[in-house]
């Protein structure tokens, strides 16, 4: 298996392997269309504050992960507005989804220590993790997240963070095993976050905000 970050040429089988992986009633960007999906993933792969790493066997792409240096949901919604009014236009019923709204309107917490840590300079943050249905189980996923911390680190991030869903057993065992901390103070609902810490003050600084 080869790990290498990915280019244009890549986006239309990674667009495909998203497309194979999420379902649209629990995953916005697959509710907006295949289009949409594919613009945000032109925005990650030549956005200079965002990587997309891919995992090949062979000629195939077998596993993706998205990372953004920081916050990133309002400069990919900007870069993809076409696309998101595109989508409406052709299904105007789009705009009544409570999934869509909720996305749009969701918060962190009302915690300010909660916003601190989100909104933390250097916190990286992994946006999206595929893998090809007949490639889980074969480690992939393992390798490209532990990728991302060497990636990040040397972009200049002190830390990385992922939000998974809790019903993701597989995949937080993957976190779990790889040493990511899973930080209960981040919890939500619907989602657990792991971090990893690439710098001891960074993390000591994380700790001293929950801490308060």
């Amino acid at each position: 298996m080869n790990i290498k970050l990915a280019n244009l040429n890549d986006l239309n089988e990674i667009t495909e392997l998203h497309c194979l992986s999420f379902k649209p009633k629990d995953h916005v960007p697959m509710m907006l269309g295949k289009d949409y999906v594919k613009a945000t993933y032109k925005w990650l792969i030549l956005s200079n504050e965002s990587y997309v790493l891919i995992g090949k066997d062979k000629s195939k792409i077998i596993g993706l992960v998205a990372v953004c240096d920081g916050a990133f949901t309002k400069p990919m919604f900007i870069a993809c507005l076409p696309e998101f009014i595109l989508s409406i236009v052709l299904k105007p019923t789009r705009l009544f989804s409570k999934m869509l709204w909720k996305r749009f309107l969701r918060r962190p917490d009302v915690d300010s220590n909660k916003i601190s840590i989100i909104d933390s300079p250097g916190f990286a943050q992994m946006t999206i993790g595929a893998v090809d249905s007949n490639s889980r189980g074969s480690g992939i996923f393992g390798l490209l997240i532990e990728e991302t911390r060497n990636i990040s680190s040397k972009r200049g991030s002190l830390g990385i963070r992922a939000g998974v869903y809790k019903k993701n057993k597989s995949s937080r065992r993957v976190f779990e095993k790889s040493g990511w901390q899973e930080m209960n103070f981040l919890e939500t609902e619907e989602t657990v976050f792991y971090t990893s810490f690439f710098n001891d003050e960074f993390e000591n600084k994380m700790k001293r905000i929950i801490n308060k």
